[in-house]
Parts: C-alpha cells; structure tokens; sequence
C-alpha cells in the first residue's frame, strides 16, 4: 500500500509530461492511492500558496511552515481515527510537503531509461551520455542569453522549426506588451537525461534532458524600466530534443512548476490544427497591468494555463488561455487579440439584476439599437471612440447573446479580450472563442 501510495504522489507532482520513463503504470494505484490522494492534493495546492505568499527563504519560509504543518496536524486530530483516516492523514502530510518544499520536482534518471542509453550509445555514439548532457548544457544556456536579448532569429540555429515557431512567438508577445524576460547568473546544479526514444531508422530520435538549476529571473517593463516580478529562486525544467542527423535540436520546454492536471490533450491538437502552438502553463509572464479583467492580478500567484498563441493573417497576434485569479478558484477562458487601431477603454458586460453602479473612471455610452441596451451595457473612456468600435454593432452583438454562455469584452487601447466566466477548459469553449475572434476581424475588416 505504501508503495501505490508513492506512485500516486510522484504521478501528481512530476512536471507535466516532461518526467522519466516509468511513470506510465501509476494509474493503477488502488483504493489506497486514491485515498491518499484526497489528502494530497488539498494540502499540495495548500502548501504551494502559503510557498508563493509567504516566500521560499527565511522567516517567511519558516512561517509558511509552521501555518502548513499546523494544519496537516488539525488534519491528523480530526480524521485519522481509523486506516481510511490515517492514508487520507499521509496523503496530507506529503501533499503539504510537496507544496512547500517542492521535493518532487528533482529530477531522476530511471534504471529502464540508464539501460537504454547504455544500449543506444553502445551502437550510435550519437546517444552518448556524455555528449548528450554536454550539448544540452551549452543549448540550456545559450537560449537563456538568445530569449533574454528577444533573438528569436538565432533561436532558429538550434531549434526544430515547430519550436522556434512558437518561440517566436512568445518572444512577439513580449515585444508586443513592451517586456523584457531577463536571465542572467545562471547556475545549473543538476542534469540528467530522464527519457528517450531511439527509433529503428533514427528518424524519430527523441531525448528529455532533466535540469534543476537557478537564475536570476526578472520581468521587466521596457516602456518604464520597472521590474514587474523577480525570481531568485530554484527550478526543474524538462528540455526535449529531436535528432537531426547526427545532431540534436531543441524541440519543446517542460516546466515542472506545472499542474500534471493542466495539460489539456484536445486543447494542443486543436492548436496545432490551427497552426497555433500550445502550453499547458505559462505562469505569469503573459498578464496584463492594466484593465478591469486583470485589476486584481499579482505577479507570482494568478496564472495563465493553457495558452494558445499564434497569428492571423501572418501578423496579428491571437492567445487564447485560461486564466486564474489571485484569490479565486475559478478560471476565466480569454481571447485576446491586438489590432492596428486604438479605442481607450471601453466595456461591453450583460446586464445583470443583481449588479448597481457603473465603472470607475468610465462613462456610461447608450447605444442607438433599443434591444441592445436591454441586454448589454457600455461603459468607455471617450464616447467617440466606443461609437467607432466596429465590434459593437447588432450583427456581432446578436451573435454574443446567441451562445449558451455569457461572453463579455474589454479592450485596453489596442488590445481585445473576449472572455467568458464558464467553467472548465472544454476544448469546445476555446473553438467557439476562436470563431468569436475570426468573425471579430471580419468585422473589423483585418
């Protein structure tokens, strides 16, 4: 029982879909995983806030522990009475550890995976280990320095063409939000190579480096020169790599910071299918300051999960992504789009009975459509502007209230979010978001 209990945790904690070979015959964990697991995951989510709101060093650290394992005793005195309570109790006890500590994020090279490469190696001298681990260290690297400088054209020199693709694209998207992600004091303390696949005729040669190392991580306002948000702090990645030829390019990045949860496989293929690349976690490198969708948005704590980007007529920018408050359980599935022309601010939300007073530092804009102004309401911050906004017109608005859910807008001078409070990441609420945005610039004549 203890042994299926471990599974289940190592399963829950390991980075989504980056980890070593092995992890496959977890699912099996029987009634006492699945009870450990009732305790695990609370107290996992638990330990990681207190992690992130409390700090990861010194007297905040040793607050958050204290707090943690406060509660993980409360856990014990209150249902740990008998064998069901006392496997939900454990399950407590290692989610919480896992929250503060993160102890299931260090990498591990399993014996299967040691015996393969030993094997491949042995026929290929491509497949040494040595030289595997050499040549992602000096990759791991050099992308710190080409995405710190936004060299998205350099990228391409060590990168397959679907990852520096969506590369690309991320680094497009930091240009476009005037940001800076700068990595600098870079110090890998471990590296290991975690997965492989060694195909009969090469062609479908693939390796998962491990790397646990730390940096000096910082988010920055170009346009002002403030830093948003530092990480100073310890991180497991997991770095895919296809062969090609007798070389080795960088494929695809794992964060193990990320929920195993997250990962939504519909999601990624109907990215792909649109020629859009997919994350399962962006963390908060994404987030707008500005806005009343992202007003009570912190730096550390709110994520982005999920996160389709790509563009539309090989320029205009398109993310679609769940995102999640700072003090809120519940997500909210956005489409953001950037356009050419600028409106201020303006707001367009269903009329709820239950909701009084207007926006602060907005006007409320009346609409010449009398059905229009029963259902929705306006508020922007030049009226000229609301009325030139080419989505707010009968056709597209009739198409909104159409749905079998409430979509609202908001846009920040050039930047447009379509965005609804429905529940869950259903593939099927991103297609009709995208439909949304391609009917948006058909409106919009983009």
């Amino acid at each position: 029982m203890e042994q299926l209990f471990l599974i289940n945790i190592e399963l829950f904690a390991r980075a989504g879909g980056g980890g070593s070979g092995g992890s496959s015959g977890g699912s099996g964990g029987g009634a006492g995983g699945g009870l450990a697991m009732i305790g695990f995951i609370p107290a996992y989510i638990i330990g990681s806030q207190l992690r992130k709101r409390l700090g990861r060093e010194g007297i905040p650290f040793v607050a958050a522990n204290i707090i943690g394992f406060s509660l993980v005793a409360a856990t014990f005195v209150l249902i740990a009475k008998n064998w069901i309570g006392i496997i939900i109790a454990l399950g407590a006890v290692a989610g919480m550890s896992t929250g503060l500590y993160e102890l299931y994020n260090k990498i591990k090279q399993s014996k299967l995976v040691r015996d393969k490469l030993q094997r491949a190696s042995a026929a290929d001298p491509v497949w040494s280990e040595s030289r595997l681990i050499n040549h992602a260290k000096q990759i791991f690297l050099r992308y710190q320095k080409d995405w710190s400088k936004q060299n998205s054209k350099a990228v391409k020199a060590y990168t397959t063409e679907y990852y520096a693709y969506h590369a690309g694209l991320l680094i497009y998207t930091l240009q476009l939000m005037k940001r800076t992600n700068r990595m600098s004091n870079i110090n890998i303390s471990d590296v290991e190579v975690v997965d492989m696949l060694d195909s009969a005729d090469d062609s479908q040669d693939t390796v998962t480096i491990g790397f646990s190392a730390s940096a000096k991580d910082l988010l920055i306002d170009n346009s002002t020169g403030e830093t948003l948000f530092t990480d100073n702090s310890q991180f497991t990645e997991y770095w895919r790599f296809r062969r090609h030829g007798n070389d080795w390019l960088l494929d695809g990045i794992d964060q193990a910071t990320a929920n195993p949860a997250m990962y939504n496989a519909q999601i990624d293929q109907f990215a792909r299918q649109n020629n859009y690349c997919y994350s399962a976690d962006m963390g908060w490198l994404f987030i707008p300051k500005r806005g009343q969708l992202f007003g009570g948005a912190q730096f550390g704590v709110s994520d982005i999960n999920n996160h389709v980007v790509g563009l539309y007529n090989e320029s205009l920018l398109v993310q679609l992504y769940t995102y999640q408050r700072a003090n809120d359980v519940s997500s909210v599935v956005i489409a953001q789009i950037n356009v050419p022309k600028e409106y201020g601010q303006i707001i367009v939300r269903r009329k709820k009975k239950l909701r009084f007073g207007g926006i602060r530092g907005l006007e409320k804009v009346e609409m010449e459509w009398g059905q229009f102004n029963k259902q929705y309401e306006v508020y922007a911050s030049n009226t000229d502007q609301a009325v030139s906004f080419e989505l707010l017109n009968p056709t597209y608005m009739e198409q909104l209230v159409a749905l079998g859910f409430e979509v609202s807008i908001e846009v920040v001078d050039n930047v447009i979010y379509l965005y609804t409070e429905e529940r869950g990441t259903d593939v099927a609420i991103y297609q009709t978001m995208y439909d949304l945005v391609q009917k948006a610039f058909k409106e919009m004549r983009l």
